[in-house]
């Protein structure tokens, strides 16, 4: 960004100094903990300062690019070009109404799956173990175990490139495998309303528990991964493709394929967005060269990626 740096100062001077910053490395806000530096990362606390912030890149012809809680992206070792807006931070508000529950996009999906079962809402238990935030959840519709995202939201609000705030509800959504209408507009999510039943706290405690178990037993949550690396394809699984492509517990540098469980890539530590990126690369390869089926990645590449390092996709 060394070029840019005093005009992007200038610009960006009337952000909230102390929640904008320049040349940021951005390792901490993936999951992966892996990526380059932001030339400019603002953690925003209202729309308006959102808005405040999109206005500035459109009259400026600055790229921007919108961060949950960083859970299912691979962020480039180059960085992130123009401005990155991360919501995990400040963008967090949760609120409880009766069986409803409303949560800006920035909100982690444990934080409302806590204030849930403290009141004695049952619904959301199977999003327990889930690193997310609220935005990428209705975004890709998040799923686990006996629940996902579409069976609980009822609304949710977006802003529009033309700055504007809509509201969607129900089937607006359109809520499918890991996809949802958000995939297919430009717009930032802005928060989610979400409905519950009333349940038993002991009951649902038990049962966040529950998957709180299977989880450790069965993935590699003391690892730095993204979650599942690859969506499941039809009447299959892409773990058991690739443990049966003789793959489970590959490994290329720092990274490779879990040998816990092989639908998942992750970073033993010390690993670069680039050793992450070949081992997506190689586990596609194989299996399509061995059962002729292509896997589709569940992890989005942001950032300063080349189009021959991605040329897999």
């Amino acid at each position: 960004m060394k070029n840019n740096d005093s005009l992007y100062r200038q610009l960006f001077a009337e952000l909230p100094r102390h929640r904008t910053f320049f040349d940021y490395e951005m390792k901490s806000f993936s999951t992966f903990k892996v990526g380059g530096k932001a030339d400019i990362l603002f953690l925003p606390e209202s729309v308006s300062e959102i808005k405040a912030a999109i206005t500035i890149c459109k009259n400026n012809s600055i790229p921007f690019q919108v961060l949950g809680k960083g859970s299912n992206v691979l962020i480039s070792d180059r960085g992130i070009r123009g401005l990155t807006i991360y919501l995990g931070s400040n963008f967090t508000k949760i609120s409880h109404e009766g069986k409803r529950i409303r949560a800006q996009a920035g909100a982690s999906l444990a934080a409302i799956t806590s204030l849930a079962a403290k009141n004695n809402l049952t619904g959301l238990e199977f999003s327990v173990g889930i690193p997310g935030s609220v935005g990428g959840a209705v975004l890709m519709n998040a799923s686990a175990y006996d629940g996902e995202i579409k069976d609980v939201v009822i609304s949710s609000s977006y802003l529009t490139t033309q700055e504007k705030i809509v509201t969607l509800n129900g089937a607006e959504h359109q809520f499918g495998y890991r996809s949802s209408v958000y995939q297919n507009i430009s717009s930032i999510i802005l928060e989610a309303d979400f409905i519950l039943e009333e349940g038993n706290r002991l009951e649902i405690y038990e049962k966040i528990q529950d998957f709180q178990i299977k989880r450790r037993a069965s993935q590699p949550i003391d690892k730095f991964s993204a979650g599942s690396a690859f969506k499941r394809p039809p009447d299959n699984y892409a773990g058991k493709l690739i443990s049966d492509a003789g793959l489970k517990g590959y490994r290329e540098m720092n990274a490779g394929v879990s040998a816990k469980h092989a639908g998942f890539i992750i970073n033993y530590g010390g690993a670069s967005a680039s050793d992450i990126n070949r081992v997506f690369a190689h586990v596609k390869s194989v299996v399509e060269d061995k059962f002729g089926v292509s896997l589709q990645p569940e992890v989005k590449w942001i950032g300063d990626w080349t189009e021959e390092e991605v040329q897999w996709k």
